[in-house]
C-alpha cells in the first residue's frame, strides 16, 4: 500500500461525510419544524406548565422528523407510523423509568424491534431510528409530576402537530404518486410478512439489529448504575452512530462529532451570553428552522442543527448555562467512542448486512 493511501482514504471519508445530498434550502418546511418544535415549549412556559410543554415539543419534534419526503400516502402513511411507534416508545420509557432492570431490557426489545424496520428501505430506517431515540430521551429525562397517561398524552398532542404541519410543508418537494395504488390493507399484509420473514431468514439484518440494540440497552445500563446527569446523550449516540458495516458507521462517526462540536460551541456561546428564557426559546426556534430546512442536503446538517434545538429546549426550562453544552459534547465523545470500538468487534464476528440496507438512513 502507498504512503499516500491513508490520506486518500480519509478524504474519501471526509467526502462522503460532508457530501450534499439534495441542494438548496427548504424555507416551508423550516417554518413548519419551527412551529411544531418552538411552539408547544413556548406555551408551556408562559402557561406555567413548561414539563407539559417540553413533552409536547419532543412530540412535535420528532412528529415532524418522522415525515419523509415522497408521494401523500408515504408522507402521511409513514409520519404516522413513526408518530404511533413513538407513542408507545414515551408509554414504555415512562413506565420503566423508576427501574433500572425494566428500563435496560424495553431498551433492548424497543431498538431491536425498531432498527428491524430497516427491512422497508429509508422511510423504515427513519421510523426505526425515531422510534429507538425518543425511548432513549424519555427514559433518561425525568417525567417529574406528568404520569405515563399525561406524558404520552403531551407527546401525542405534539405528534399531531407535526404531522399536519410537516406533511402539506414537503408537499412541494417531493415527488407525485406513479402508478397504480396498492390497497392499504393489502399494504399492511406485505409489511407484517416483511417483517416477520425480516426476523426468520434475515440473519444479516437481524444481527445488526440485536447488537444496537445490545449496546445501547448496555450504555443505558452505565449511565443509570453510575447516576450520569444527561447520560442517555451516550446510548443515543451510540444509536445514531452505529451502522450496519465499519466504513458506514466511520462516516456517520465524522458526522455526528463535527455536527456535535459545532452545535455545542453555538449553544455554549449563547447560554454564556444570556439565560433569558424568551432569548433561548427564540434560539430554539432558529435553529429547528435551520434543522429542517437543510435536513434534506445531508446528517451533518441534521446534527448541527439538531444539538442546538434540543439543548436550548432543555435550556429554556432548565437553565444551566455552557454546563449542558459541555456535557452533550462530552457524552456524545462517549457513545461515539463506545459504538464504534465495540462495533469494530461484532463486525467481525457476526454475518454483513447486503447491499440493499446500505442506503441513506437517520
Amino acid at each position: 500500500m502507498s504512503d499516500g493511501a491513508p490520506a486518500d482514504g480519509m478524504r474519501a471519508l471526509w467526502a462522503d461525510a460532508f457530501r450534499v445530498q439534495r441542494r438548496g434550502v427548504d424555507p416551508l418546511a423550516g417554518l413548519a419544524g419551527a412551529i411544531a418544535s418552538c411552539a408547544p415549549v413556548a406555551i408551556g412556559i408562559a402557561t406555567g406548565h413548561a414539563e407539559i410543554g417540553v413533552t409536547a415539543c419532543f412530540g412535535g419534534l420528532n412528529g415532524a422528523l418522522g415525515v419523509p419526503r415522497g408521494p401523500l400516502r408515504e408522507r402521511l402513511g409513514w409520519g404516522l407510523a413513526a408518530a404511533l411507534g413513538c407513542l408507545v416508545a414515551v408509554a414504555l420509557a415512562t413506565l420503566a423509568q423508576p427501574s433500572v432492570a425494566a428500563s435496560v431490557l424495553l431498551a433492548l426489545a424497543v431498538v431491536a424491534l425498531a432498527t428491524s424496520l430497516r427491512t422497508f428501505g429509508p422511510n423504515g430506517g427513519l421510523t426505526g431510528f425515531v422510534t429507538g431515540a425518543i425511548y432513549t430521551i424519555t427514559n433518561g429525562i425525568p417525567a417529574g409530576s406528568l404520569d405515563v397517561g399525561a406524558r404520552t398524552g403531551w407527546f401525542a398532542l405534539g405528534s399531531l402537530l407535526g404531522l399536519v404541519l410537516m406533511v402539506p410543508a414537503l408537499a412541494p418537494s417531493s415527488p407525485p404518486a406513479s402508478g397504480t395504488q396498492t390497497p392499504l390493507a393489502t399494504v399492511l399484509a406485505d409489511g407484517a410478512r416483511r417483517l416477520a420473514a425480516t426476523f426468520r431468514g434475515d440473519a444479516a439484518l437481524r444481527a445488526h439489529a440485536l447488537r444496537l440494540a445490545t449496546l445501547v440497552a448496555v450504555t443505558t445500563l452505565l449511565y443509570r448504575v453510575v447516576d450520569l446527569s444527561h447520560g442517555y446523550w451516550v446510548p443515543l449516540t451510540v444509536l445514531a452512530v452505529l451502522q450496519p458495516d465499519e466504513r458506514a458507521s466511520r462516516v456517520r462517526a465524522l458526522q455526528r462529532g463535527a455536527g456535535t462540536l459545532v452545535g455545542t460551541v453555538v449553544i455554549a456561546l449563547l447560554t454564556i451570553a444570556t439565560g433569558a428564557q424568551w432569548v433561548l426559546i427564540a434560539g430554539q426556534g432558529v435553529a429547528a428552522f435551520g434543522l429542517f430546512a437543510l435536513y434534506a442536503r445531508g446528517y451533518f446538517w441534521l446534527v448541527v442543527m439538531l444539538t442546538p434545538t434540543a439543548l436550548l429546549t432543555v435550556s429554556a426550562v432548565d437553565y444551566q448555562g455552557a454546563g449542558i453544552a459541555l456535557a452533550r459534547g462530552g457524552t456524545s465523545a462517549a457513545g461515539i467512542a463506545i459504538g464504534l470500538a465495540i462495533g469494530e468487534l461484532f463486525w467481525h464476528l457476526g454475518p454483513r448486512l447486503p447491499a440493499r440496507t446500505r442506503t441513506w438512513l437517520p
